[in-house]
């Protein structure tokens, strides 16, 4: 059988027992079918060619695996130096919130079981760690809500339509409809996430004003490109600009783009 187009010949040759279809990015291998986490979800490892050497990755889906059940692998925090040490004890790293390692691509196999075993013992760390304390922002969302006389649901969980599920930071039940709420202090990986989880309960039919992240401060503490990109997923509030969130909520009234398009 030849090698698909999409497959490099050394790459179908060294990996097995792999199906492989065609990643998000050009000459990127998705390979799955090995693998599952507790939850049922299959493991999915990223993989491609570069020179001689195997590239692969976890698209950073178990970083946001774990942030959807309330664990900080980034902070000062048990979870942080769990994830550090694991990571090393694969002979792997992390950049940009995603599990990465780099091989010969005679190594390919044991690269990418490497990174899907990774992925499991990570995803375990959700029931070895105490849930965070409430960050000040979360604290400031909650008290408003309170004092907006807004029924809320912390952390709620979302089921998704493959069984997956999501904890966002609240769900308000307003008079016109139900609103999913991310709230993100000031990391670049805390608004990655966001974009994901918005995308993933778009899925669950939650529409577009059903969603909504709050960053903190206001739209100049956070990079135009993240800005524009978030909110053509989901409306966009700040934690300086709470009485636009009230009339989101409480008016259903259309919240403005963070930054005016092409500015």
């Amino acid at each position: 059988m030849s090698t698909p187009s999409y497959i490099d010949e050394r790459l179908s040759t060294a990996l097995k027992c792999w199906h492989m279809a065609p990643g998000s990015k050009p000459g990127t291998v998705a390979l799955t079918g090995r693998q599952y986490f507790a939850d049922g979800d299959g493991v999915t490892v990223l993989i491609r060619v570069s020179g001689d050497d195997a590239l692969a990755s976890d698209g950073g889906r178990t970083a946001a695996r774990l942030a959807d059940a309330g664990v900080d692998v980034w902070g000062s925090t048990r979870a942080a130096a769990a994830w550090s040490e694991l990571l090393a004890a694969f002979n792997l790293r992390e950049v940009d919130g995603r599990i990465v390692g780099r091989r010969p691509v005679k190594q390919a196999e044991q690269l990418a079981s490497d990174i899907a075993s990774a992925m499991l013992t990570a995803d375990g760390l959700r029931w070895m760690v105490v849930p965070e304390r409430e960050s000040p922002l979360i604290r400031q969302l909650y008290d408003f809500l309170d004092a907006a006389r807004l029924h809320y649901t912390k952390r709620p969980t979302i089921r998704l339509p493959r069984g997956s599920q999501v904890r966002p930071t609240a769900r308000v039940d307003t008079p016109a409809r139900p609103v999913i709420v991310q709230a993100v202090g000031g990391t670049e990986a805390g608004i990655e996430h966001a974009l994901s989880l918005v995308q993933r309960i778009g899925r669950a039919d939650y529409h577009f004003n059903q969603r909504l992240v709050i960053l903190k401060g206001t739209p100049q503490d956070w990079p135009a490109d993240h800005l524009d990109v978030l909110a053509d997923h989901s409306p966009v509030g700040f934690s300086a600009q709470m009485d636009q969130v009230q009339n989101f909520l409480a008016a259903d009234a259309e919240l403005p783009r963070p930054l005016a398009i092409g500015g």
